[in-house]
């Protein structure tokens, strides 16, 4: 048997898509596609480069229910409407900034403003190779710390 004929008994067919760029959803970054109906679909790995672009995608359809398989090919075609193509780009560059929004967030949720402090006095105790130069060091910290006191 040929692959043809395979895909066929697995209910796989190809179809044109339109990619239609990135999108954020519950903090996730997923791929939007327009399939043959119109409808936006949104998967987390299959991903286009060229937004309004069309390309060839194997899916399975079971339901309301889409599977794709393998990667998606570029026709080298665009998609008709440049007015539609100008709000898909609008659409994924605000996508790209909420979420690198979402990233800052998390990365400076992780840095503490204590620990940024103590850093210089950090990179001067690794310095030091016998301990007790890093016990009169730390003598010294907690003096000038606890001087007010």
């Amino acid at each position: 048997m040929n692959a043809d004929a395979d895909r066929v008994e697995e209910g796989r067919v190809e179809e044109v898509w339109t990619y239609a760029g990135r999108r954020e959803h519950g903090g996730k970054r997923f791929y939007a596609w327009h399939d043959p109906s119109g409808s936006e679909r949104l998967f987390g790995k299959v991903a286009g480069r060229t937004i309004g672009g069309r390309y060839t995608v194997t899916v399975a359809r079971k339901g309301a229910t889409v599977v794709v398989y393998g990667e998606a090919r570029y026709t080298g075609q665009l998609v008709d409407d440049a007015q539609t193509r100008r709000e898909m780009e609008a659409l994924d560059l605000a996508a790209a900034a909420l979420l690198a929004a979402q990233v800052r967030d998390r990365n400076d949720a992780r840095r503490k403003a204590l620990d940024d402090a103590v850093q210089p006095l950090a990179a001067i105790a690794a310095k030091l190779t016998f301990g007790h130069e890093r016990d009169a060091f730390l003598a010294h910290v907690i003096r000038r710390l606890t001087r007010h006191w």
